[in-house]
């Protein structure tokens, strides 16, 4: 019931802050116009289904718990020092796929821990997801 909503959409909200911090700094380091269009497409994406989380946390009478600053700094480190050694679109583009994976593996978890959400909560879990296995995809081109 409540808390398996709960647990559902603070995965879509820590999921899609990843997804967009990840992209803000990707996208601040490449020079492919192309490549930066397709990320800035993703970010998007990525905004808007972490706002409709918190919206539906909201109306739960609760609030999302995103990354926390020490996950958030690793992460950010993370990505610094592997753009460091390549900068190169197909190494982003790789990022960016592995990136994708994991998170279409954090929904596939998600969804088997609380099979109790509401339709709600797992359809934007279900959009979260397939939007992460076409952005895996859309990435490929630029490998």
């Amino acid at each position: 019931g409540d808390c398996d909503n709960e647990a559902v959409l603070n995965e879509v909200v820590r999921n899609t802050e990843m997804g967009k911090n990840t992209l803000g700094q990707l996208i601040g380091i490449t020079d492919d116009r192309v490549f930066k269009a397709s990320l800035l497409n993703q970010q998007r994406e990525f905004r808007k289904l972490n706002q409709n989380a918190h919206t539906a946390l909201a109306a739960c009478g609760t609030h999302g718990h995103g990354q926390s600053k020490m996950a958030k700094m690793a992460t950010s480190m993370g990505i610094h020092a592997k753009t460091m050694k390549d900068s190169s679109t197909r190494a982003l583009a790789d990022m960016v796929i592995q990136g994708a994976n994991q998170g279409v593996l954090d929904c596939e978890k998600a969804r088997k821990d609380h099979p109790h959400a509401s339709t709600g909560a797992m359809q934007l879990l279900d959009e979260l997801q397939q939007f992460e296995e076409h952005a895996a995809v859309e990435m490929r081109e630029y490998l």
